[in-house]
C-alpha cells in the first residue's frame, strides 16, 4: 500500500512536459482546449472512442479521451460540442472530476457560493478551498489565460494517501463498487473525506449519471437503529421509558417468548439485541396490522413461532441470556416509541431527534423536496432477471425516485430477503402505535456523509451539537457500555462469527479480540466503537475511540458482486469493508 503526500506539480514535472493552452479567436477557453489541456497533462493516454460523436473527427483524441474518462460529457445525440465556451463552474466541475479520478486531496472545502448552480457547489467549494481558482474571475466566462492558470493551480494540489487504495475498490475489476463515501476524525476534528463514483447511474447515457458527493443521502440500513436509540434515551432521560420496565406494559398486549413464558423482555434487552426475538423470513409487515400478528399463534405473521429464539438444542437462548442480532428488535421499540409520545415513528424522530440536531435526513422519503429527492442515492446490485451476474448491469434495488417527489403518507413494505413482495402502502387509517416497523427503524434512515458529521460529533462531544444538549452524558455512555459480552468460545451468542462480540444500545465494540471475527484490521489490533449498517448493495461502517476522537466512517451504495463470494479474509465483514478499513486506518491512523 502506497503511503504518499508529493505535490502534483512535483510528481508530473518528472513525467510530463509543460501544458500548454491553445488560444481561440475570441481568447474564450473552448471544450477543445480543455479537453486537450488535461489530455495533455495526463500523458496522451490511448484512446477506445467507444461513442461516435458525430461533430467530432479522428484527430479529436483529447475529446475522446475526456468523455471516456467521465470528466466531461456529450449533449445528446451523439454531439459533443467542442467550440463551445467553458463557464467557471463548468470549469470547476471538470477539474473536481479529475482530482477524484487522479488521486489528488478533496477534503477541504469553502462556504457554497450562493450564486454557483446547485450542480456546480461541490466542485466549486473544492476548487476554491484549494487554489485552483485562484486568479481566476467570478464572471463565469473563461478565458485561454485563464484555463492556463487554472492548470497550474490543478498541479500544485496534493496527492491524497488514501484514494489510491480507495479508487481501486471502486474500480475493482471483480467487484466493483457504484459509489462510495468516506470521512476520518483525529483528535476530534475531521481531518480527511472523499467521495467517489455515482449516486444515480442511467442504464442509457453514461451522460446522466450523477454522482455521489458528501450531502449525498442514501438509506444507511442499521446505522439508523443508532439514531432510534438516541431517540430511545431521549424518552428515558424524560422519564417516559424505563429501560428495565416489561415492555408490555408499553405496548398494550402481552409480548413474551413461548418458550420462556417466565421471562419478561425489556427495552434494554431490545436495544441489545437481547431480548430472544428474531427476524424471521419478515419484520415488516403492512399497516395493517399490529406487530402483535408476529408474537400470538393466531397471528397473520405468526409463521409457527419463528420470531422466537428456543432451546430446542439444549442452549439456554432466553432473554437476557442470548444475543441474537435482530431488526425486529428495533420494530418493536418504534412501536413502544409511538405508544408514548403519541406520534408516528418517523414524525417523532424528525421532530425530536433530527431537527434538533440540524438534520433534513429522515426515516421518510417523503419528507424530501424536489431538490432533496434529486439528491438521494440510488442502491444497486449486479443483476439479470433478479439473480447476481457480477457481467450484468447494476439493477437499482431501493430508492430509485428519478427527482419524483414521494407521498409522505405512503410507505414501502419492503423486507431485504424478499424483494418480489415489496408494496406502497397507505398510511390513511393507521393507528399510530401499532406497527412501528412501518418507517424501519432498524434501517430506513436517509441520510447523508455531512449529516453523519453531526452524529459523530456528537458522541465526540458527550451528547452536544453545536452547544447544544441532545441526550446527557450518561446516555451516551450508557449506548457505548456493552450489555452483551461474549464468551470466550462466544457460547452466549450468535456472533455472526466474532464480527459482533461486545454489544450496547446500537453500538458495538470491534475490539480485535475475536480473530477473524471483530478484527478492523489484519496485522493490528484497534478497537472502535460503531456500528455497521448493510442492506440492497449498501455497506457502511462508522467507529470511534470517543477518548481519543478517533473515527472512521466509510459507506457504498452499490455492489458488483455477490455477498457470498465477498466474504472477508481476516474478520466477519466483507472484503470490501476490509478493503475500506484498511485504506484509512493504514493511510492516516499508522500510530494506532
Amino acid at each position: 500500500m502506497k503511503k504518499r503526500l508529493l505535490s502534483l506539480s512535483l510528481a508530473l514535472a518528472l513525467l510530463l512536459p509543460a501544458v500548454t493552452v491553445p488560444a481561440s479567436a475570441a481568447d474564450g477557453a473552448t471544450r477543445r482546449d480543455l479537453a486537450e489541456a488535461l489530455y495533455e497533462l495526463d500523458g496522451k493516454p490511448a484512446v477506445t472512442k467507444t461513442i461516435a460523436y458525430k461533430d467530432l473527427t479522428d484527430a479529436d483524441s483529447a475529446l475522446y479521451w475526456i468523455s471516456e474518462e467521465g470528466l466531461m460529457m456529450g449533449f445528446g445525440q451523439n454531439q459533443m460540442g467542442p467550440d463551445r465556451t467553458i463557464t467557471r463552474e463548468q470549469l470547476a466541475t471538470v477539474l473536481y472530476r479529475y482530482a477524484k479520478t487522479h488521486n489528488l486531496v478533496l477534503t477541504e472545502r469553502a462556504a457554497l457560493e450562493a450564486t454557483a448552480a446547485d450542480w456546480a457547489d461541490d466542485a466549486i467549494a473544492w476548487a476554491t478551498a484549494n487554489g485552483v481558482l485562484d486568479g481566476i474571475n467570478t464572471d463565469n466566462t473563461i478565458t485561454s489565460a485563464e484555463l492556463a492558470k487554472a492548470l497550474e493551480n490543478l498541479k500544485k494540489v496534493a496527492l491524497d494517501p488514501a484514494a489510491e487504495d480507495l479508487n481501486a475498490i471502486l474500480n475493482d475489476p471483480v467487484a466493483p463498487v457504484t459509489g462510495y463515501a468516506v470521512m476520518a476524525y483525529k483528535d476530534g476534528k475531521l481531518i480527511y473525506q472523499r467521495t467517489g463514483g455515482n449516486r444515480y447511474i442511467d442504464a442509457e447515457d453514461p451522460a446522466k449519471n450523477l454522482p455521489l458527493e458528501m450531502d449525498s443521502r442514501y438509506r444507511t440500513a442499521s446505522i439508523s437503529k443508532t439514531y432510534a436509540a438516541v431517540g430511545a434515551m431521549m424518552l428515558v432521560e424524560q422519564g417516559k421509558l424505563d429501560l428495565d420496565k416489561d415492555v408490555s406494559e408499553y405496548l398494550g398486549f402481552t409480548l413474551r417468548n413461548p418458550n420462556y413464558p417466565d421471562k419478561v423482555i425489556t427495552p434494554r434487552l431490545l436495544m441489545s439485541h437481547t431480548s430472544s426475538i428474531q427476524d424471521g423470513s419478515i419484520y415488516s409487515i403492512p399497516p395493517e396490522y399490529s406487530i402483535k400478528e408476529f408474537f400470538t399463534p393466531e397471528g397473520k405473521y405468526w409463521l409457527d413461532g419463528e420470531h422466537f429464539e428456543n432451546s430446542n438444542d439444549g442452549v439456554d437462548r432466553s432473554p437476557g441470556n442470548w444475543f441474537h442480532y435482530c431488526n425486529l428488535n428495533y420494530g418493536i421499540l418504534g412501536t413502544i416509541i409511538e405508544r408514548i409520545t403519541g406520534q408516528r415513528f418517523d414524525v417523532y424522530m424528525k421532530k425530536n431527534v433530527l431537527e434538533p440536531m440540524g438534520l433534513k435526513a429522515s426515516y421518510n422519503p417523503g419528507d424530501f423536496d424536489a431538490e432533496e429527492i434529486k439528491n438521494v442515492a440510488v442502491l444497486y446490485q449486479k443483476q439479470t432477471d433478479g439473480v447476481w451476474n457480477v457481467d450484468g448491469p447494476y439493477i437499482p434495488q431501493i430508492d430509485d425516485y428519478r427527482g419524483v417527489t414521494q407521498d409522505p403518507n405512503k410507505v414501502l413494505i419492503t423486507n431485504p430477503d424478499l424483494q418480489n413482495e415489496v408494496t406502497l402502502a397507505d398510511l390513511s387509517n393507521y393507528e399510530i402505535g401499532t406497527n412501528g416497523c412501518l418507517f424501519s427503524p432498524q434501517g430506513g434512515l436517509r441520510v447523508s456523509p455531512e449529516e453523519m458529521k453531526v452524529l459523530i460529533e456528537m458522541f465526540l462531544n458527550d451528547g452536544k451539537v453545536n452547544g447544544k444538549q441532545i441526550i446527557s452524558k450518561e446516555s451516551v455512555d450508557a449506548m457505548f457500555t456493552p450489555t452483551f459480552l461474549a464468551n470466550p468460545d462466544q457460547s452466549n451468542g450468535n456472533t455472526y462469527g466474532g464480527l459482533m462480540c461486545r454489544y450496547g444500545f446500537a453500538i458495538q465494540e470491534m475490539s480485535g479480540e475475536f480473530e477473524g471475527g471483530d478484527c478492523l484490521l489484519k496485522d493490528r489490533k484497534v478497537s472502535l466503537f460503531g456500528h455497521f449498517g448493510e442492506a440492497y448493495g449498501l455497506l457502511a461502517g462508522m467507529f470511534m475511540d470517543r477518548d481519543t476522537g478517533t473515527v472512521i466512517y466509510y459507506a457504498m451504495t452499490g455492489m458488483g458482486g455477490p455477498e457470498e463470494e465477498n466474504y472477508g479474509e481476516y474478520s466477519g465483514m466483507y472484503k470490501w469493508e476490509e478493503k475500506f478499513c484498511t485504506a484509512l486506518l493504514d493511510n492516516l491512523f499508522p500510530e494506532l
